[in-house]
């Protein structure tokens, strides 16, 4: 700084510093806990100059492996252990660069990354454009090329195949005539023809609609041919047999029958699950016509074979009909036998009767089976048929409408079904407007073997619509007792226990376990959640340790809440945690103030309740009312510690607020590992509860350990003042104090005075110190001296700082600093136009006075400041003078010296000149370019002039105009880069009224007598001008 600050004194000046620049622009990092940052950062002139400079930090822990540097380029390594900083926190401060080029602030950010939360928040993260295009095209159906030809014409000949097995049904129950069913069975044989010529099942089928029509002959002709050509080709089983059938019927011969039936058997042995082999085999069989039981059995070991078809149903029916003995149980082949036949109203009520009697061996539900039955009751409607119904249903458990409307109608008929009361309870819907049947009632008085839900149902119902007073009903009030008690034990509760609850539970007898039950139900909410994926429900509470896990049962689960802050997480098979992403429905179970009042007049220990009472309607206040809730909470380890720090800071506060910072209980101290886990707010309280209470050693440590800077300014001014008497602390563990409380405008002489003596700051920060001391009187030489050096050095701040210079130049002090001063500041104002504050260039006079060795901008400057004043005393006049002489002895001419040429001794010719000035950095090249318009001169000349620095970065060129002579001109300025500038054109016209009586002023008469036409007096003073020009030459011959 010393060699900048003697260029000062000298008069050298640099007209621009070097930029600097700091790569990167700004420090940032993310570290974790206890971990130790080592960088560097770099520090370069825009130019080829080099820079010398000096580094410092307030921040904690940071520590330069050189805090200076000199070059052009600098890399600046440090190391930062920061203090007082947690997880989760950032921490932001600056490096500061004092330098010959101006101080530069380098922001500095350090993050510590937080610990990880308890509960991630899962979100379904939308899908990018491109895939939910993709997604959206995906569940759009393939088209491929279509359904081929091949398989339309498949699917309509198995259409028409369906149709001949429909007539032949509709035949066989007398809906059609023969006449119709074989016209319609040779138009669909022809179809069927017509679409597949090549068939060899389609001609026999033929020949068999033939025989049906009379057509022997033709018949007989087509199978023989049939016989010949294409028979001995034929593998197919199903072909061979149904040749075999119709050459039966065609020979119309016991012998070819026979053959043909060994054949068929031969067949069936082979294939017996084969239905066409086996329906020929019922049709052509003697033996088979002659044994229904044998043909039944025929039938249904086809239908467990696989074989559904309606002639299959169709011939089992007849079976049944013609021999009811054969139906001996309602098994899945019978039910679909009885059901076709119900489905074509052909079901008897002898059938519906005994398929009812037979509906208890049912062994699982099937809507076919209801359907079924459901048709008997129609058929035959009876408690017989009736329970079957309902039977069925309670095989599936059915307990929707529909099952309620069969068990209420077997309850009305009296129905002997097992279990048929009970679930007509488990099906009684909600919205049923009256009372159950008495024989429910009077059942379940006998038999109370119901489970807790059904009887909530029973009680439920007969407390709504029952008649008090009658003796069934209060037979049932007494049970009800017992059952409530009972639920109560067990903490059940649903909508229907609520309500029975709230209605007829008498609070008055019970004990202390049982209110706390009651407690724990007044508590319950029902979570409803319509997400499958979820499993468990955790509530967690900030005054908890543990969390409160239930398990989802059917998308629904009973939680506790006992304060509005509860946080609901729900946890899916995976274990996956969602927090207010997936939604859920919350319902109050048990709302009854009067069994709040009870359990809260009551139970003193039960944890829900207090929390309720403290936290239930939102964040509390300490009152005299529930301040023996804090206590107890402070006191019971399930509490989270958290939790318990944040009672004791508001317990310290009631305390204090009531009985003085004195006499506070010692369960409200707080250790240093919970101190460090206390958010900075709190934190702050709880130290200045230390400092209020004169607990100084405990503050300070605090404060050390934490680094908190949230603690009010007034209260560490108090200990920083307490310390200060003491004089038992270090002024190194104070200066943090110090600057906490003079950072938020809070301070004292002790702190001023420590601040003072530790000169390291930027020049804003030294400057503001200054000024607070000098409210306060207080001289700090050796502060406002580096204020100044540190503003000169920096170039920063100058005119700023000028009241620090006032004082040292009042109080005598370092002479070179006060010139550098005075120079640097003048120069700043004449040369770069920056201005300066009035009180300078009194200080400057003074000086002047003193005739102290200044610069010539400092002169210059002040000349240029009193040539402004109205009037100027006799010291300032003699001053100007002398000042004057001195510049024109120089030959300094500017234009502003015109005003203080009376002050002159000698004034020689100063006056007759017009001077043009430009300021710039003294290192570019300017050019003046001008025109001169002489009187009465018609050809103008354009003239350029390079001009060259006069005062450091102040151009000038004089010119001498006479009247009416005109002066048009302007600059340009080429940088070093070759950039050039250049300024508007002005234009200078001599207009004076030239009354003076030398040389210069009587040729401007003369030439304004000549242009006004005043010719006589223009002759006078010509010839008075030669005369005095004759007359000077002889009083000045050389001999």
């Amino acid at each position: 700084m010393k060699d900048k600050i003697t260029d000062f004194f000298n008069g050298v000046f640099v007209y621009n510093q070097p930029k600097v620049t700091t790569e990167p622009k700004k420090l940032s990092f993310e570290i974790k806990e206890g971990e130790e940052i080592q960088g560097s950062f770099t520090v370069a002139s825009a130019d080829a100059r080099r820079i010398k400079g000096v580094l410092f930090t307030h921040m904690q822990g940071m520590a330069f492996k050189s805090d200076g540097f000199y070059a052009r380029v600098s890399r600046i390594e440090f190391t930062c252990m920061p203090r007082y900083f947690r997880p989760g926190e950032t921490l932001r401060d600056s490096i500061w660069l004092i330098t010959d080029a101006g101080e530069y602030e380098l922001p500095v950010e350090i993050r510590m990354e937080g610990d990880q939360e308890e509960t991630r928040k899962t979100e379904e993260k939308p899908l990018l454009p491109e895939f939910a295009k993709l997604k959206i095209e995906s569940l759009e159906p393939k088209k491929g090329k279509g359904r081929s030809d091949e398989w339309k014409a498949y699917r309509k000949q198995e259409s028409y195949l369906t149709q001949i097995q429909m007539v032949l049904e509709e035949e066989g129950r007398n809906s059609c005539t023969k006449e119709e069913a074989d016209r319609r069975l040779r138009a669909l044989v022809e179809s069927l023809k017509k679409a597949d010529r090549q068939s060899d099942l389609y001609p026999l089928i033929d020949i068999w609609v033939m025989l049906r029509e009379g057509r022997r002959e033709e018949a007989g002709r087509i199978l023989h041919k049939y016989e010949k050509v294409r028979l001995y080709q034929q593998k197919e089983m199903e072909i061979c047999a149904l040749f075999l059938y119709v050459n039966a019927l065609y020979r119309n011969d016991e012998k070819v029958t026979l053959a043909s039936v060994a054949q068929l058997r031969k067949f069936y042995q082979k294939r017996p699950k084969n239905g066409m082999v086996t329906g020929f085999l019922l049709r052509l069989d003697p033996q088979l016509k002659k044994n229904p039981r044998t043909r039944y059995m025929v039938l249904e070991r086809q239908f467990y074979a696989g074989v559904k078809n309606r002639l299959l149903y169709q011939e089992a029916w007849n079976l049944l009909r013609e021999d009811p003995a054969l139906f001996t149980r309602l098994d899945a082949f019978t039910l679909q036998v009885f059901g076709w036949a119900a489905s074509r109203g052909l079901l008897t009520v002898e059938a519906a009767q005994a398929a009812a009697k037979q509906a208890g061996r049912i062994k699982k539900w099937s809507l076919f089976a209801a359907a079924f039955l459901k048709t008997c009751y129609k058929i035959s409607p009876s408690k017989e048929t009736a329970g079957a119904v309902c039977s069925v249903y309670i095989r599936g458990n059915r307990t929707d409408a529909d099952a309620f409307y069969w068990y209420q109608k077997g309850v009305e008929l009296d129905a002997k079904i097992t279990n048929l009361y009970e679930y007509f309870l488990y099906a009684l819907p909600k919205e049923y407007p009256k009372l159950l049947p008495r024989q429910v009632l009077l059942y379940f008085h006998y038999h109370n073997t119901l489970t807790g839900r059904l009887k909530t149902t029973l009680y439920c119902n007969l407390v709504r619509y029952g008649t008090p007073g009658e003796a069934l009903y209060e037979e049932y009030r007494r049970m009800l007792q017992e059952f409530l008690l009972q639920q109560l034990h067990q903490r059940k509760i649903d909508d229907s226990l609520a309500w029975l609850y709230s209605k007829c539970l008498l609070v008055e007898p019970l004990g202390k376990d049982m209110l706390e039950a009651l407690a724990d139900l007044l508590f319950l909410r029902k979570l409803t959640c319509k997400d499958r994926r979820m499993r468990l429900v955790e509530v967690a509470y900030e005054q908890l340790r543990e969390k409160i896990t239930v398990r989802l049962t059917g998308g629904c689960a009973y939680i506790p809440v006992y304060t509005p802050g509860a946080r609901i997480i729900l946890v899916d098979g995976q274990g996956k945690r969602y927090e207010k992403t997936v939604a859920y429905e919350m319902k109050r179970m048990l709302v009854e103030p009067g069994f709040m009042q009870v359990c809260t007049s009551t139970l003193k220990d039960h944890l829900g309740l207090k929390l309720y009472l403290l936290d239930g309607k939102g964040p509390h206040s300490l009152t005299d009312e529930n301040v023996w809730l804090a206590w107890d909470l402070l006191d019971d380890e399930r509490v989270d510690e958290a939790y318990c720090q944040k009672l004791r800071l508001e317990l310290l506060d009631y305390e204090i607020s009531r009985q003085g910072p004195e006499c506070l209980d010692e369960r409200l101290k707080i250790s240093d590992a919970g101190i460090m886990r206390l958010k900075r707010k709190e934190q702050a309280f709880y130290i200045g509860v230390l400092i209020v209470s004169g607990q100084d050693k405990e503050a300070l440590a605090l404060l050390e350990k934490t680094g908190c800077a949230d603690v009010d300014a007034g209260q560490v001014l108090r200990l920083f003042q307490r310390l200060t008497e003491e004089e038992k602390v270090s002024k190194e563990r104070l200066l943090p104090l110090a600057r906490q409380v003079f950072s938020k405008g809070i301070y004292t002489e002790d702190v001023i005075r420590l601040l003072a003596e530790n000169c390291q700051g930027n020049t804003k920060e030294l400057l503001e110190i200054w000024k607070a001391g000098d409210r306060f009187g207080l001289a700090l030489p050796e502060l406002g001296e580096q204020v100044v050096v540190q503003a000169l050095f920096t170039e920063h701040c100058v005119n700023d700082v000028f009241p620090v210079f006032a004082s040292l130049d009042d109080g005598n002090g370092e002479n070179l600093v006060l010139q550098a001063y005075l120079n640097y500041a003048g120069w700043l104002d004449f040369v770069k136009g920056q201005g300066a504050v009035p009180e300078f260039f009194d200080c400057l006079e003074h000086h002047l006075l003193w005739e102290d060795r200044l610069s010539e901008a400092a002169k210059l400057s002040y000349l240029r400041h009193i040539s402004q004043a109205l009037s100027l005393t006799d010291s300032r006049k003699r001053l100007a003078g002398k000042l004057m002489k001195e510049m024109t002895e120089k030959r300094r001419y500017f234009e502003f010296m015109k005003h203080l040429l009376p002050y002159l001794e000698e004034q020689g010719r100063p006056d007759d000149r017009t001077v043009v000035e430009y300021r710039c950095d003294p290192e570019h090249k300017v050019v003046l370019h001008y025109i001169l318009e002489h009187h009465g001169k018609k050809v103008l000349d354009y003239e350029t002039e390079r001009l060259y620095p006069v005062c450091g970065g102040v151009f000038t060129r004089s010119f001498i105009l006479f009247y009416k002579e005109r002066l048009t001109w302007f600059f340009t300025e080429t940088d070093e880069d070759g950039t050039e500038h250049s300024t508007e054109c002005q234009t200078l016209e001599y207009t004076n009224r030239c009354e003076g009586n030398d040389r210069y002023h009587r040729l401007c008469r003369m030439q304004r007598a000549l242009d006004l036409g005043q010719e006589h007096e223009a002759k006078q003073m010509m010839q008075e001008y030669e005369e005095l020009t004759e007359l000077a030459g002889k009083a000045f011959e050389i001999r």
